[in-house]
């Protein structure tokens, strides 16, 4: 059993204004008005915040052990198959319709593209699906959909016989990957502690790496020992899957969604089971904090029922809304559609030797980079990560492009393999974690689950644009086909240039900020690349400690 961890709420202070701090445990700072010249007007702003608020990094990862068990919980949830089986032979004669020219039979590239563009528009439509149906009927409730899709996507891929019956098996999983990006982002944000919520989020993309390594590993050894049976890399996807379908049904359901509706007994309820044990905590206190901040978010409604998805695209929102678009949008913009989608068939088709055995070294560079990149993500910080690894993304980019250029030996081709892996580790270090991290944090509290969800639906509708004309780029089989092999990545050269100067002036840095802190500064209109330096009231107030 967990040894509890005595903290103490801050204590009430006043700050450099004279405002007045409730000395309840709930810190709320009350009074705060300032005269505005000849106006003689006064703007009242209050701040809620969790007794909490003033906890370290550290106390938090030991006291809110509990959320943090649920928050890894929540990553568990298995992803569809890599690219990489695209490469293997038997999956080739199951699902080749053309002739490779040797007398065997290829891939066709059109229908690569169609069963990627299938996968990215269900995606698109599942983080649509996933805000509302998390918002109307709850996290869980959003949860256990995205399991259905994924189970049913994972069934049909065990019984596949041609390339369309594979297209309804992406349809599945690409469902269920939306429905997880739709639901999963919300309900880590909702209980994650704010002190270590980055570090928290960072894993969700970190988990990502993991499945893919164990799904890599799978096919290495499908390769070596049954070339053609292609299956035991499908069936490997419930090592994955099963233990989240038992685990998703332990989890509790987010406290918030209970508060929205008014059951302060749910609420409470929930509350329990989440921060079960916390010496000092609170239920009705905290409970309390929700109850100030929800009223809040109603004022801004068009009804008392539910948000409209216009107020993701009003006002401060529309700015916090693009922040996160094009943060998590580096993902694709810097080539991951390339190097990780299909990392196997990529390596094939730009001659790299032994493109399974890359295939593995790059997810173990990638798990292992992300492990670091826990540690960057809340001590560098989000933004400085996405503009260093747009940055050298861009360099790395041409360097790859080059290779494809100069003439095909065995040394250039361990050059080329030499320079993704280098990709890969700036890659997972600013970008694997981060960009979901900030889709998650970016949004004021009342349109997290919608603004999430739209974030991911961008992200979808790029990757489907990138992950139908990528297989095409790289093919060499088929109508369509272009063979560029490592020439493409000199697109994404440019586009990793363009993100990073959106980026400079869209994303903020939201490191040790509080969703009260974000909605302030946001609201006052201090510009997101400012955002870093600034003095919040609650850090005027002494309430907690400037991260900067």
């Amino acid at each position: 059993m967990k040894d509890q961890v005595e903290f103490t709420p801050t204590a009430p202070v006043v700050d450099s204004k004279g405002d007045v701090i409730k000395d309840d445990g709930i810190n709320v700072l009350v009074n705060d008005q300032a005269q505005d010249g000849d106006a003689n007007r006064f703007n009242v702003v209050e701040h809620e915040e969790s007794a909490f608020v003033g906890m370290s990094r550290m106390q938090a990862l030991k006291v809110f052990w509990r959320p943090t068990l649920f928050c890894y919980i929540t990553t568990l949830i298995g992803r569809q198959l890599p690219g990489g089986l695209l490469a293997n032979a038997g999956f080739i004669k199951q699902f080749g319709t053309i002739s490779d020219g040797e007398g065997g039979v290829a891939l066709d590239a059109q229908h690569i593209s169609v069963w990627s563009g299938v996968a990215y528009v269900a995606q698109f439509i599942g983080c649509l699906l996933g805000g509302v149906i998390s918002d109307r009927f709850g996290r869980r409730t959003g949860m256990h959909a995205l399991t259905l899709g994924y189970g049913l996507g994972v069934i049909v891929e065990m019984v596949a016989k041609d390339w369309k019956h594979w297209l309804a098996a992406k349809l599945f999983t690409g469902l269920g990957g939306g429905l997880a990006q739709g639901t999963i982002l919300s309900y880590m944000n909702e209980i994650a502690p704010a002190q270590i919520r980055g570090y928290l989020l960072s894993t969700y993309g970190a988990a990502y790496a993991v499945g893919q390594l164990f799904i890599a590993i799978a096919l290495q050894i499908v390769d070596t020992t049954d070339p053609e049976g292609y299956l035991k890399a499908v069936y490997s996807e419930w090592v994955v899957l099963g233990p989240w379908i038992i685990m998703s049904l332990l989890l509790p359901e987010s406290p918030w969604h209970y508060a929205r509706q008014a059951r302060e007994d749910l609420t409470k309820e929930s509350l329990g089971r989440i921060y079960k044990g916390i010496s000092g905590y609170d239920a009705d206190r905290e409970y309390a904090v929700m109850a100030l901040e929800i009223p809040r978010e109603k004022e801004a409604r068009h009804t008392n029922k539910q948000t409209s998805w216009k107020d993701i695209l009003r006002g401060p929102n529309l700015k916090r809304t693009f922040a996160g678009v094009y943060a998590l949008g580096m993902q694709n913009w810097v080539g991951s559609s390339v190097v990780f989608h299909y990392t196997t068939y990529f390596f094939q088709q730009a001659g790299i030797p032994q493109p399974f055995q890359a295939n593995v070294i790059v997810f173990c560079i990638l798990i292992a980079a992300n492990i670091v990149s826990f540690y960057l993500v809340e001590r560098a910080g989000r933004r400085t990560l996405i503009l260093y690894g747009g940055a050298a993304s861009a360099v790395l980019c041409v360097v790859i492009g080059t290779m494809g250029v100069i003439e095909q030996t065995t040394s250039s081709q361990n050059a080329s393999l030499a320079v993704i892996c280098i990709w890969v580790v700036v890659y997972a270090l600013c970008f694997a974690g981060t960009g979901w991290l900030l889709a998650g944090e970016i949004s004021t509290p009342r349109l997290r689950a919608k603004t999430s969800s739209f974030i991911a639906a961008t992200n979808a509708i790029a990757g489907t644009l990138y992950n139908t004309t990528v297989p095409l780029m790289l093919g060499t089989d088929g109508a369509g086909a272009r063979g560029w092999g490592l020439k493409t990545l000199f697109m994404f050269a440019i586009l990793s240039a363009v993100g990073t100067v959106l980026c400079f002036f869209l994303v903020p840095e939201t490191k040790g900020r509080t969703f009260n802190e974000l909605d302030e500064m946001y609201e006052t209109g201090i510009p997101p690349r400012n955002m870093k330096k600034h003095v919040t009231r609650i850090e005027e107030a002494g309430l907690k400690t400037h991260f900067a």
